[in-house]
This record gives C-alpha cells, structure tokens and sequence, in this order.
C-alpha cells in the first residue's frame, strides 16, 4: 500500500496569532484553535505565513481597506516577502507534498476569495469598527503578490481559501465545516 502523500498548510499569520492583528479585529486570544485542530486531523504540517501590514506599519496600525495598501511601497514590501515564501513552498512540493494556502477572507491584505474595499476611507478610518468596510470579491494586496510570485517563476498557485473571521456574521463551526470540505477535496491546482 502507498504511503500517503505528505500535506502542508501555509496559514496567514493572524489566523495562528491573533494578537498581531489590529487589536480591535482579534476574535480569539492567540490561536484559532479549531482552524489548527482541523488541519492536524486532516494530516497537515502547518506554516504561518508573515503579516505584511504588521512588519510594514507595525502593531500599532489601524485598520484599513485594500486601497489603502495598495501602494507601489506596500506591495514592494509584500513581493519582497512572496519570495521566501515562494522559496519555501518550492521546497515542499520538490519534495512531493500536498501544499494549501488558508488566508483570512475580507482582509485588504491576506484575503484568498474576498477582500475589504472603501474608498472614502483616508488616514484612521472613523465609525464601527468591525464591518466598517465592504467586501468585494478579490485577493488582498498580499495574497495578490504572492500569486504573481509563483506565476513569475512558472510556478501554479498552490490551493487556496480563506476564512471571513472578520465579518459581522462570521459563524466558526460552519467556517471549519468549509475548511474540512476544502481540505477534503485534494485536486491539484484548484482554488476554493
């Protein structure tokens, strides 16, 4: 019987430390337990991929939409950090695994299938915090980056999703049945 293919989970940085998000945002204290508890049972090593915003601004940043990142600087700054990253998958799937990215959806930086967008928004964004910006359908500055890293070197861009953590509605136990659906469907090069 083959031994079974080995599997590797590059997970945003917020979703593994929730204390580097901005301090308004963080849903748990530390880890998401039960994002990591679904990716030990489905056999997956785990990586926590950087924080752009935190190493570009600090912990002392605001939030903020994705227009507000989108800076020539910013993404300079988050291509600087792709190539590693990319360095890094590289070596696991050189060494056959199965490789998925889980990115936080609705983040102007690490979303996978939505990001946050308001337009008005310039300088500390002022009035509700959580929801304060919309989502649209689209890859934060980061996760944008990162996929044209890979496309640069040739490279297809690893399966990927994101969890909404920060949407108003957010429900965790439906968000970890879609994470072990994900998971569960193993087709190489298709994103959820």
């Amino acid at each position: 019987m083959a031994e079974p293919r080995r599997r590797v989970a590059f997970v945003a940085h917020c979703l593994v430390n929730q204390n580097a998000k901005v301090s308004e945002f963080a849903r748990c204290p530390g880890v998401v337990v039960p994002l990591l508890a679904r990716l030990r049972e489905a056999g997956y090593e785990i990586q926590q991929l950087p924080c752009p915003e935190m190493s570009f601004l600090g912990v002392a940043r605001w939030w903020q939409s994705r227009e507000q990142y989108d800076t020539p600087g910013y993404r300079r700054h988050c291509r600087d950090l792709a190539r590693t990253v990319v360095d890094t998958v590289a070596f696991y799937a050189e060494h056959e695994y199965d490789v998925v990215i889980i990115g936080l959806d609705g983040s102007p930086s690490s979303g996978v299938r939505l990001t946050s967008t308001k337009t008005s928004w310039g300088g500390r964004p002022e009035g509700a915090v959580a929801g304060g910006s919309d989502r649209i359908p689209g890859m934060g500055v980061w996760m944008d980056e990162l996929k044209r890293e890979f496309e640069s070197r040739g490279l297809a861009f690893p399966r990927a999703t994101g969890i909404a953590m920060d949407a108003a509605d957010f429900d965790m136990e439906a968000a970890m049945e879609e994470v072990a659906g994900f998971l569960a469907d193993r087709e190489p090069g298709r994103a959820s």
